[in-house]
This record gives structure tokens, sequence and C-alpha cells, in this order.
């Protein structure tokens, strides 16, 4: 058994979508979940970071970096519990485990114990969603763990946490569908591997397709929302002038 080793950060452009794809997933979602205003904020960037999570099973991923040492050992240890890279936590058992290890710290928030799990999902989740998108720098990390800090402390959007955690794990997972690669989404039952795109049109990870046509439209998809959700699109709609539709 060896300890866990530093590898150099793999497909960051794919963490950047992954985290861009949580956040589009919240904001597609936040009518029906009538949500708006600091709620839908906190709801995309919780979802944002949350999409990063099933690569914490790939040690060298930009979540398992995020915290050094600590989130480098997690990685090690999920690595292995869930068979490697692309199978356990990529898969629709993965995704139930993560939801419900946010509920049950967002349930027992009240106690210490409770505080201090959420505080380490949050501050993962969120430092993670940081250096994904390239927010911060050096500081990134500093960063994610404020904003989780402050999140458990003033309870800000806690009960969205589990929700944003499944919305965010569905989103990594689509998205790594896309992709030739596909995921196991019913490990350990069956390792067959699901697509959502037919093999001509499956996208290999850090080429052009990705750099520009998949983070082009998750940046304008994820524009288009915010503009809509934030009632922008309505002030727009009621300025003097503005034709009526």
């Amino acid at each position: 058994m060896g300890l866990p080793v530093r590898r150099p950060e793999r497909t960051p452009v794919l963490a950047r979508d992954h985290a861009l794809s949580g956040a589009l997933a919240f904001t597609a979602a936040a009518p029906l979940l009538h949500v708006s205003g600091p709620a839908l904020l906190a709801g995309a960037v919780f979802t944002a970071g949350a999409a990063t999570a099933p690569d914490i099973d790939e040690p060298g991923s930009t979540i398992s970096r995020t915290l050094g040492f600590f989130t480098e050992a997690v990685s090690w240890i999920v690595h292995r519990i869930s068979g490697g890279h692309r199978k356990g936590t990529h898969s629709v058992l993965g995704a139930a485990a993560f939801t419900f290890a946010a509920w049950l710290a967002v349930t027992h928030a009240g106690s210490l114990a409770g505080k201090i799990i959420l505080g380490v999902i949050l501050g993962l989740i969120l430092a993670a969603g940081v250096r994904a998108l390239r927010i911060g720098g050096h500081h990134g990390d500093v960063i994610g763990l404020a904003g989780a800090a402050a999140a458990v402390y003033w309870h800000a959007g806690l009960s969205l946490v589990p929700l944003c955690i499944a919305l965010g794990a569905a989103a990594h997972i689509a998205g790594d569908e896309l992709t030739h690669g596909g995921c196991p989404l019913a490990w350990p039952v069956s390792r067959r591997r699901y697509h959502l795109l037919p093999r001509r049109l499956q996208i290999t990870t850090g080429r052009f397709a990705e750099h520009w046509i998949v983070s082009t439209l998750l940046l304008g998809g994820l524009a288009y929302l915010l503009w809509r959700n934030t009632g922008i699109a309505q002030a727009v709609n009621h300025l003097p002038g503005t034709p009526a539709r």
C-alpha cells in the first residue's frame, strides 16, 4: 500500500466544462424550483462545484488536487473503492451516495458534527469549482473555503445542497456520456458504458470540439438562463420604447 502520488492535473478544460454544466443545470431547473435572487446564485455556485465531484475517483483530477494532501488521500482511497476512474462515482449508485451524504449533513446541520461535515463538503466542492473555473488564481481555494464557512454560518442556501449535489453529479455524468469513454450507469451490477451520442458524434476530451463547441454552448446557455432567471429579461421588455410581445 503506497501513499498518494501527485500527478499532473488532467483535462483542465473538461473540469471547467463540468463546472459550467453544473451551473447550467441548476439555472435551467430554477423556474421549476421557484428559486430566484441570492438563492439562484448560491444554487448555481454549489452545483458548479458539485459537478466536479465524481472525478474524486481520479488522482490528478481538479477536485483531487484542490485541498492538497487531504483530497489526494481521499481520491486515492475512492479510486480503489470505486474500481478506478469512471466507474463507481460515475454511476447512478455513485450519484445517489453523493446526494445521500449531502442530505445527511444538511439534516444534522444543527449539531457541531453536522456543521463540520457540511463545511467539509461545501468547502471541497466550492474550492474545486473555483479552481475549475480558474477564479482567484492561487487564492481560489481560500475563496472556496471562505464561501463554505459563510454558507454554513449564515445557513445560506443549505437546503439546496442535496439537490445541487444530485444535479451536479448528473450533469457531470451526462457530460462524460458525450465522450468516447461513456459511463457505467449500472455499476457494479453491469460494466456496460452508456453514451448520449452515436459513435461518430462522440467527443474526444481536450480536442477542438470540447475547447470551442462544448465550452461555447455551455457559456452561451448559462448566460441566457441567468439573463432570463434574474429578471433582466423582464426589465428589458418593460423599458420605454420596447415593442410589446
